[in-house]
């Protein structure tokens, strides 16, 4: 053995010592890159977690502003349907009772001219683009506030209830037209409004086509019936705005909306 050489031993010993040393080294490098790769995905993960829900809070914003403003034109729309079937519902009460009197001879142009009336309307129409849109896209989900989806979908609801007593409304005054041809003369009838669609007051006291009270009581009661449901169709449309009202406030207050 040449006096510089290790031994055998000696220089198995310093080998493993040395892999042992770059096992060490391996495992921790390996080790870190781990663990750095696992923190840039997590991270990742969470800024596309935090982008979605920018994105979502986006989409209900606009859906909300959007409601609000369907919410406030219902308001307006109910408002103005209650007022005229409030006055709607007195005239009506006033043509029935007139064509009662005894002295129904002398009142044929305020006769005709409320009788015309009876088939004048304005109509509610519910703003529903919204609404529509969440539920067809399966996007009511996307409104965290379930006390507003709740009370939203009540309201709904009852929109749907005024709209079946319109219905019912008017197949009580397609009685009413048809029965009207058995009291009143149709020439006299047309002439109560004009060209432009406009409410004419007659000025020669047209007379109905017949005398007999039965056949009149039969259209008058009609008439009584009609006026009552259209009075009530008033209360309806009123406890509806006051429901919309209610709603916006709830909106507002929930998502802290000036």
């Amino acid at each position: 053995m040449k006096k510089n050489q290790a031994p055998e031993t000696e220089k198995d010993l310093s080998n493993k010592e040395f892999i042992n040393t770059l096992k060490k080294k391996n495992w921790k490098s390996y080790f870190k890159e781990f663990f750095m790769l696992f923190l840039a995905v997590f991270c990742g993960f969470l800024a596309e977690n935090y982008r979605e829900s920018l994105s979502t809070r986006k989409i209900e914003k606009e859906y909300i502003l959007s409601l609000i403003e369907d919410l406030k034109t219902d308001t307006t729309n109910l408002s103005r349907y209650s007022s005229f079937r409030k006055e709607k519902s007195v005239l009506m009460d006033s043509l029935a009772g007139m064509m009662l009197s005894e002295n129904r001879i002398l009142m044929g142009n305020e006769i005709y001219f409320l009788a015309r009336q009876v088939f004048n309307e304005q109509a509610f129409f519910y703003s529903d683009g919204t609404i529509q849109q969440l539920k067809n896209a399966g996007n009511l989900r996307l409104l965290r506030k379930r006390n507003v989806v709740n009370t939203l979908l009540t309201y709904e609801k009852k929109v749907k209830e005024l709209e079946e007593w319109d219905e019912n409304d008017n197949r009580t005054k397609s009685t009413f037209r048809e029965m009207g041809g058995k009291v009143f003369n149709s020439s006299e009838l047309n002439k109560t409004m004009d060209s432009d669609m406009r409410f004419v007051m007659p000025t020669d006291n047209p007379q109905l086509i017949t005398d007999d009270f039965a056949t009149i009581n039969e259209i008058a009661f009609q008439i009584h019936y009609l006026s009552k449901m259209t009075k009530g169709n008033s209360f309806r449309a009123e406890f509806l705005r006051d429901d919309a009202i209610q709603l916006l406030e709830l909106i507002h207050a929930e998502y802290k909306l000036n």
